[in-house]
This record gives C-alpha cells, structure tokens and sequence, in this order.
C-alpha cells in the first residue's frame, strides 16, 4: 500500500497533491462505525491540517445510515479539517440525495456536487 494511502473494508482513502480521495467500495453498508474509520484514517493522512475532500460515488452504490450521515456531519475532529467537500456523483438518485444531504446538514464549509474528477480538482484549486 503507497505511504500517502489507507485502506479499511468499506473504502480507500488517498492524500492527493491538495485534497483528500475517498472512494467507497461498491456496495458498502456505511454506519458509524465505518464512517468513524473513514474519518479518522483521513485525518491521519493530512496529519490533522484543514484540507479539501473528494468523494467519489461515480458508478457505486453505498448504503449509509443516517446515524453515519449524522456523525460524518457533526464529527468535531472530521470537521476541523474538512476545508471543502466536492461529491463526485454521476446518477439522478445519488445527486438528490446529495442536494438533500447539504441542505439538512448545512455543511460549515463549501462544498459542490460535480461529475468528474477533474471538475472537483479545478474548483478545489480555486479555493486556494
């Protein structure tokens, strides 16, 4: 496994040139557990500095529960270094859950709904 990368059962998650990748595995079942996994191993890759995420959900399907959604939202740890988010979403279903997810959750930073990956890497630059 390369140094900037870490790997749990429900996704891998990789420190890119300025931003956190987070790829959910196909079919994963996401609660707090996992989600607290996912947080963690992403603080431990930026060593704790604010730092923008990607998370790609192109062509996957994950089933988070809402207490996962909930944590993810409201983690203190996970929100002291989540600069951005940008959500790689390229189905409708996905894209509403998404557009739901922002609006209930009312995220304390910006975060944008994109199709590519470099549609994310561009706005994320623009951050800066």
């Amino acid at each position: 496994m390369l140094k900037n990368s870490r790997k749990c059962d429900c996704a891998t998650i990789e420190l890119r040139d300025n931003y956190i990748y987070i790829r959910y595995n196909d079919l994963a079942i996401v609660g707090v557990k996992e989600a607290k996994e996912v947080g963690d191993l992403a603080i431990e890759l930026c060593d704790g500095k604010p730092i923008a995420f990607v998370i790609d959900g192109l062509s996957i399907t994950v089933r988070m529960n809402d207490d996962a959604r909930e944590f993810i939202a409201t983690y203190p740890p996970y929100l002291k270094i989540r600069k951005a988010q940008a959500f790689l979403i390229n189905n409708i279903p996905s894209r509403l859950l998404a557009k739901f997810f922002i609006q209930f959750h009312k995220p304390h930073n910006p975060v944008r709904i994109c199709s590519t990956l470099k549609e994310a890497e561009k706005w994320i630059k623009t951050l800066d």
